[in-house]
């Protein structure tokens, strides 16, 4: 495990899933864009990665209102495409090996969750497919809370779950959307894009828990 994303001396973990555990940005986006693409509107990849901390239903209306669309189908509607698109190459998705090594340190060791603004179904289905599926206590999803990332709310339903207190846990995210979140609940969080992306640019990390 590399030094920079131990935890410290925290009671529990709480990983984000795309981007963070596994790499699902190409997957993701594909889904998204063909998804979109049904209602007429082109979605640049830039765009998409900007915005990778928000659940498919926050990013769609984002979108929408940003440039004024009227979409044919529902928000829920093309987010059911969306990850039925998705899911049909969930088999092929991979973890990213450097945040997998915590896992696997702290494996017995710390409870630890699964905390995410992605769909529950979509985690669950592409979690059969990997190693690690039953290492995490708890999986909390937007789908469990009134309101996804930036607001602290899968956070702390994750912390309430293992019955650890929010100040004792460490958040493991690769967005600024997350982070935000993670600051919000209390929580200390470690930014894993500077070694599980190695090109581009992103935002400092944060190894400390943000000031009361």
């Amino acid at each position: 495990m590399l030094p920079e994303l131990h935890p410290g001396d925290m009671d529990a973990l709480l990983f984000d899933w795309d981007g963070t555990l596994v790499d699902t940005q190409r997957a993701n986006y594909r889904a998204m864009a063909e998804a979109l693409a049904v209602e007429g509107v082109r979605l640049e990849q830039e765009w998409f990665d900007a915005r990778t901390g928000l659940s498919s239903a926050e990013m769609i209306r984002l979108l929408a209102r940003e440039r004024e669309l009227d979409l044919r189908r529902p928000v829920e509607e093309i987010v059911a495409d969306r990850d039925e698109r998705f899911l049909r190459t969930a088999h092929e998705i991979r973890l990213h090996t450097e945040v997998e090594a915590v896992v696997s340190a702290f494996h017995r060791r710390l409870p630890m969750a699964v905390a995410s603004g992605g769909a529950r179904r979509v985690i669950e289905t592409t979690l059969r497919h990997l190693p690690i599926r039953h290492r995490f206590t708890t999986l909390v999803t937007r789908d469990d809370v009134e309101k996804g990332k930036p607001a602290p709310d899968i956070f702390l339903r994750a912390a309430d779950v293992l019955g650890v207190s929010p100040a004792r846990c460490t958040v493991y995210e690769d967005s600024d959307e997350g982070m935000a979140a993670a600051c919000a609940a209390g929580m200390a969080v470690i930014d894993v894009r500077p070694f599980t992306r190695r090109h581009g640019g992103w935002g400092p990390r944060c190894h400390s828990r943000p000031p009361t």
